[in-house]
């Protein structure tokens, strides 16, 4: 694979509030920190979801074209992932509803994985779909 190769595809990464200590919501840029390879991203879109409460109760808080990645200014993580062009949603659509979600919880782990790349294309449309939905107004 050539420097110039991006790997353009889809990519989960999972917001636990109580882990991280302030909810989704208070996220303001399109930027992720992942401890994952970053490697061959830009380009490829993140899909930011949010998990709060018990029982969890799923958001969609944003998504973004992958821009830059930089070294992470926290320690806990390896890298921060920089987006150009996307939206933070706000109010977070729930997903709780959607016929997919169990499946796609337990396909990622339940969202143990942290940032994943996303291989089911019926998860993929579903959220552009909600995406469209909440930005169309």
């Amino acid at each position: 694979m050539d420097a110039l190769h991006t790997d353009m595809h889809n990519y989960i990464v999972y917001h636990k509030a109580e882990k991280m200590g302030y909810p989704a919501i208070d996220i303001d840029k399109l930027a992720i920190y992942t401890k994952k390879p970053t490697v061959n991203i830009k380009g490829s879109r993140i899909w930011l979801i949010a998990g709060e409460g018990s029982p969890r109760k799923y958001y969609l808080r944003a998504t973004f074209v992958i821009g830059s990645v930089e070294p992470s200014d926290k320690p806990l993580f390896k890298s921060r992932v920089i987006g150009t062009d996307g939206q933070l949603l706000d109010p977070m659509p729930p997903l709780n509803g959607e016929s997919w979600l169990k499946s796609f919880v337990k396909e990622q782990g339940n969202f143990a994985f942290g940032f994943s790349r996303i291989n089911n294309i019926v998860v993929v449309e579903a959220l552009k779909s909600i995406l469209l939905a909440n930005t169309l107004r």
